[in-house]
């Protein structure tokens, strides 16, 4: 807390005015990503109704948010692994977000299937691989002292991922056979 107050230009106690200890302060960190990270999409969302748009919109807005605290994100995730109370608030809290995104994911996942732009799938496998490569690409991005911008990652990454949410044509090739993957 005493760094923290350092950095911020005030006295620990004006924290403990805020926040009565560092479970609470970060919590309301991860807070105020969250709500970042939804009020870049909505704002997308509501220009942009394609869901690759969409898909692209939700990665580069959770990219952008990786960016703006890198350090913020590995110490969050260090501190999962930890059995204390603080562990457990900012566990609760990023399980929280984490669902909140995976309904974005899965939101997406259904509108293209419904419009065709991806193929016939399993909605739940769909969210939970796309979940997990987006925050395998948080992860490594929060570690990178030198990462690639931030769009060129964001277009490698939905690429990566539309080419599994393709159309059955694509997956069939794939697959070696004429019957679209599932």
């Amino acid at each position: 807390m005493d760094e923290i107050a350092t950095e911020a230009g005030v006295a620990r106690s004006t924290l403990y005015v805020y926040f009565a200890n560092r479970d609470e302060l970060l919590r309301a960190c991860l807070q105020r990503m969250h709500r970042l990270l939804l009020d870049s999409v909505v704002a997308s969302w509501e220009r942009d109704s394609a869901p690759v748009q969409r898909l692209r919109t939700l990665v580069l807005g959770m990219l952008e948010r990786i960016d703006e605290n890198p350090a913020f994100f590995r110490l969050a995730v260090a501190t999962q692994g930890v059995p204390n109370q603080l562990a457990s608030t900012v566990g609760a809290e990023l399980d929280l977000i984490g669902l909140d995104v995976a309904g974005l994911i899965r939101d997406v996942i259904e509108q293209g299937t419904l419009s065709g732009d991806f193929r016939l799938l399993d909605a739940d496998r769909a969210t939970t691989f796309v979940g997990q490569q987006l925050y395998g690409a948080m992860s490594v991005r929060a570690g990178d002292p030198r990462p690639a911008p931030v769009e060129e990652v964001a277009d490698d990454l939905c690429t990566f991922l539309l080419h599994g949410l393709a159309g059955p044509a694509l997956a069939a090739i794939h697959a070696g056979s004429a019957e679209p993957a599932r």
